[in-house]
């Protein structure tokens, strides 16, 4: 019934053709990837480009996107602290704290939590190794990230889509905690999807309520929510994808698809697609592992 496959989201795994018409004087690595991002960034959404289109990247370059990616994946800067005394201050937690920049903190006392926002990811990462079940007055805290509700993935975007392209589409919906591509590790180009978290959970519904759907050329924008811990590791972003047909025309619900395959393996992510002339419809399906008993 279902086969592993590189579909939208796709995992790019193909060799793509370098444009035989770049001029010889913008053939340097550097010089090159500067028009590329250029003729990116210029090119409307429909303009029909298409992966085999587009050249290949330096090495250099797609190692820079991937770093990009994997710095704005680990940059969340909140972290929660619980199992405080019961009388702990807004200046003790900061004293606690005091190695690290402090951009916002809230105490709740009747719970014994802290609500902290440091300066980034790296600080907060830190800040979780070094004082996860470290003891206050006597009492074992537990630090760890604060998790969110306010995290999106969008699918079905074009692949000649700029990092600036995709942060434009997102930023106008509020303030952003992170937001990034995902690039295949093989060719540096996007994947067709990314991630975006707001700071309020008012922006990401706003976002998904008036980005669902949205044209793109010949396709159709997709927003899904995300649970955090999907995204802990940046393996989880280039899982696999399985592709079902022969689904009934009438199942259009991916929330209903999503429960029916939670029995064996949550998915990260589940869409439907339906082609009703031709009696076929599809869903994807992406978790850790395209092999995991659901065949």
């Amino acid at each position: 019934m279902a086969a592993a496959s590189s579909i939208q989201p796709p995992s790019v795994h193909s060799s793509l053709a370098r444009d035989s018409a770049l001029s010889p004087e913008m053939d340097s690595p550097e010089s090159r990837q500067h028009e590329d991002e250029e003729a990116a960034a210029a090119q409307p959404p429909d303009s029909g480009i298409s992966l085999r289109d587009l050249p290949d990247l330096e090495p250099e370059e797609i190692e820079r996107r991937l770093a990009k990616t994997r710095k704005e994946l680990s940059n969340r800067r909140k972290i929660l602290i619980k199992n405080l005394p019961p009388d702990t201050t807004n200046q003790e937690v900061h004293e606690i704290l005091k190695e690290y920049e402090l951009k916002y903190c809230f105490v709740d006392r009747n719970k014994g939590t802290a609500f902290v926002t440091l300066l980034n990811g790296d600080q907060a990462q830190d800040a979780i190794r070094s004082l996860h079940h470290s003891t206050v007055r006597g009492r074992l805290i537990n630090v760890t990230l604060q998790p969110t509700d306010s995290l999106l993935c969008l699918t079905n975007l074009p692949h000649t889509f700029t990092a600036q392209q995709f942060e434009e589409l997102v930023r106008s919906y509020g303030n952003i905690e992170r937001s990034f591509l995902v690039y295949s590790e093989l060719t540096g180009h996007s994947k067709g999807y990314g991630f975006v978290e707001y700071m309020k959970k008012d922006s990401a519904s706003r976002a998904r309520s008036e980005l669902l759907g949205r044209p793109m050329g010949d396709r159709s924008l997709m927003v899904q929510w995300m649970d955090v811990n999907q995204l802990s590791q940046e393996e989880n972003l280039h899982s696999k994808c399985l592709c079902v047909d022969r689904l009934p025309l009438d199942l259009c619900d991916s929330e209903e698809l999503t429960q029916l395959f939670s029995d064996t393996y949550k998915p990260v992510f589940c869409q439907v697609r339906s082609q009703c002339t031709e009696n076929y419809s599809f869903f994807l399906f992406q978790c850790k592992s395209a092999d995991h008993g659901l065949i």
